[in-house]
C-alpha cells in the first residue's frame, strides 16, 4: 500500500506552509531558521536493517525506532526504507523543526548533555529530537507544539540580548 499521498512533498507547489511561519516572521535568520519542511522519515522495526543514503542522517532512538533526516523526497525515501523490511512513513508534516545558532539558548531550554546529540529529550518542557549540522543545533518537536517552542526560543534569545538596552517596559525605576 502506498502512503505517498500523505507526504507534503506530494502537495502542489505553494500549498504547504510551515507551522512556524508566523512565529518566526521577522526573526533574525542568523540566529534561528525554520526547518519544518525538511524531509523526515519515521522508522519502526529493525533499525539495524536501515542504511542511510548519502546526505542522510539516521537518528536512532531505540533498536526499533528511528528518524531518518533527508534532503531527498521523503515519500521516495520511505519507500526505499520499507524495502529493508521495516515500517517507514514520511513524518515531515508531523514535526516542526527549528535550527538554533546559539548553544547558550539551547542550554537555557534543556538540561540534556549537548555532547550526546543526536538524541531525544526535553526542550522547553516538551519532547524533542536534537541534531547538529554546520554548527547549528536542530530541534524537532511535534508540529502542534512548534509555535510554542519557537516563541520560547525567541524569548530566550531576547533575554540573552547583550546590547545593554532594556525595552521601555523593563527599564528599572528611577529613585
Amino acid at each position: 500500500m502506498s502512503r505517498a499521498f500523505l507526504s507534503p512533498s506530494r502537495c502542489g507547489e505553494g500549498t504547504t506552509t510551515s507551522p512556524l511561519r508566523r512565529a518566526l516572521d521577522g526573526a533574525d535568520p542568523e540566529a534561528v531558521r525554520d526547518l519544518s519542511l525538511a524531509g523526515i522519515v519515521e522508522i519502526r522495526g529493525d533499525v539495524a536493517a536501515v542504511v542511510a543514503g548519502a546526505g542522510e542522517e539516521l537518528v536512532t532512538l531505540s533498536p526499533r525506532r528511528a528518524f531518518l533526516f533527508t534532503g531527498d523526497d521523503p515519500a521516495d525515501v520511505a519507500a526505499r526504507v520499507r524495502a529493508a523490511g521495516v515500517r517507514a512513513y514520511d513524518a515531515t508534516g508531523a514535526l516542526a523543526g527549528i535550527a538554533i545558532a546559539s548553544e547558550q539558548v539551547v542550554r537555557r531550554l534543556t538540561d540534556l548533555d549537548l555532547d550526546l546529540i543526536p538524541t531525544a529529550g526535553p526542550f522547553a518542557r516538551v519532547t524533542a529530537l536534537f541534531r547538529r549540522e554546520d554548527g547549528w543545533i536542530h530541534v524537532h518537536v511535534a508540529q502542534e507544539l512548534g509555535h510554542y517552542v519557537a516563541e520560547a526560543v525567541l524569548d530566550t534569545l531576547a533575554g540573552l540580548d547583550t546590547s545593554g538596552d532594556l525595552p521601555p517596559d523593563l527599564t528599572p525605576p528611577q529613585r
